[in-house]
């Protein structure tokens, strides 16, 4: 039964973020494909920036969100569901934004639907990772992208030494072990770490061109 929970969770969260806000809402706005506009990037961002319009972005954001919250609050519902159940289709809701196998593996860089996920299961490492991007956006560069970096690889660090007691109080669920909670929280953001390699390395390059 674990492992039919595994897998419809992980089926459950593929196919939740492979919901495409971004690609929708630019082609019935614009007639554009976003994977060939901008940064290519099928996300809120590419999309404010391909229409030119605020509430395109908002809503995008809106709807990732909604997807990341709505693929655990599915999970909860299969037989047997735990922890594991509901982390896995966590992951896999941003695996499945990232990795669209319906936009030919185009996707977008995962954080508001892992920020929707987080709002149905963890509190904490959201508001971490919000202080962490004003940190490394204010502190090491204006940069979104290096903004981004520095919260998705520093949350997991903070979160492995929180005490335990405010990541419960902050925590929707009933979490199991301390570890378990800081290994979901690694896998959640290894696919957003993933992509945002990409324009991390092009910021570099600009850099060293300059």
């Amino acid at each position: 039964m674990e492992l039919i929970g595994s897998l419809g969770a992980s089926v459950t969260g593929y196919l939740f973020g492979c919901i495409p806000s971004a690609y929708w809402l630019v082609r019935w706005t614009t007639g554009k494909d976003i994977r060939f506009c901008g940064t290519g990037n099928v996300g809120a961002a590419n999309a404010y920036e391909v229409t030119g319009k605020l509430w395109v972005g908002l809503a995008v954001a809106l709807l990732d969100m909604l997807k990341g919250y709505a693929a655990v609050h599915c999970a909860q519902l299969l037989p047997m569901a735990d922890f594991h159940t509901v982390a896995t289709a966590a992951v896999m809701v941003v695996v499945g934004h990232n990795y669209n196998a319906f936009l030919r593996w185009a996707g977008g860089r995962g954080l508001a639907p892992a920020a929707g996920a987080l709002l149905a299961i963890s509190w904490l490492p959201l508001l971490l990772w919000c202080l962490l991007w004003i940190t490394g956006y204010m502190a090491i560069r204006r940069n979104v992208h290096v903004g981004n970096m520095t919260a998705t690889v520093g949350t997991p660090i903070l979160i492995a030494t929180a005490p335990e007691p405010l990541v419960r109080l902050l925590s929707p669920l009933l979490l199991p072990t301390m570890t378990q909670h800081t290994l979901f929280i690694v896998a959640l953001a290894f696919p957003i770490f993933l992509r945002h390699l990409q324009p991390i390395r092009e910021l570099f390059r600009q850099d060293q061109s300059e």
